[in-house]
């Protein structure tokens, strides 16, 4: 493996641990007031066949294995109306798991910690009933040989009443604008080399498939 695979290898493999998991909403870029409703809600499993971390050109994935999921959350989007200032948080996510990840380096070890999560929507549901949403308030350590470091960020994505499923992606794919900016960033970095380093931002995609048919409508 050349020197140049091994630095996007460990900071991709770091950056799976966190984007998966660190997420916290940064400030409004403009201060707008949504009405959220949610109906047929309550306590969700949310379960994803296949998590991938992105960057600069690498990747490190999670993957299904029999019954073990990629990814695999529970929390709660309970029904109700919510008028506040975007985002509006909606729910919580009590649990976070991530399984059967490779990257180029072998297995990354992750801590969640900070739960639960805050489910947030980000944006008016389009026509064809998407929102945009962020997950945030979250704090993970991840760990390797000889590398150590603590994810914090937040990670934009959108629900589908139609399929109920919550798409995390970037914000270039997003159905609408969002409100808010929503990133993932890297801290606390001890060890790894220079390989891994304060302030990387990786991407993070993925589609968790929620287990009762939640509808949110935003305006």
């Amino acid at each position: 493996m050349t020197l140049m695979k091994r630095v996007s290898g460990v900071l991709l493999t770091a950056s799976a641990a966190a984007a998966v998991i660190g997420m916290s909403a940064a400030p409004a870029m403009a201060s707008t007031t949504l009405t959220v409703k949610v109906t047929n809600g309550g306590s969700i499993t949310a379960t994803a066949s296949k998590t991938v971390l992105s960057d600069n050109g690498v990747s490190v994935t999670c993957s299904t294995v029999g019954s073990t999921p990629a990814s695999k959350s529970t929390g709660s989007i309970p029904t109700g109306s919510h008028t506040a200032t975007s985002p509006v948080k909606v729910g919580t996510a009590k649990t976070l798991a991530f399984n059967n990840c490779a990257g180029p380096l072998g297995t990354v070890t992750t801590t969640v910690m900070a739960l639960p999560y805050s489910i947030k929507v980000d944006s008016k549901t389009t026509s064809t009933g998407k929102t945009d949403g962020i997950i945030s308030g979250v704090k993970v350590a991840v760990s390797m040989t000889g590398c150590s470091f603590t994810v914090t960020g937040s990670t934009p994505g959108f629900y589908a009443n139609g399929t109920h499923t919550l798409t995390v992606t970037t914000p270039s794919k997003l159905p609408t604008k969002p409100l808010n900016s929503a990133k993932l960033t890297v801290s606390g970095v001890v060890g790894c080399a220079s390989l891994v380093n304060n302030g990387d931002h990786p991407t993070f995609v993925s589609t968790y498939k929620v287990s009762r048919a939640v509808v949110i409508k935003s305006t």
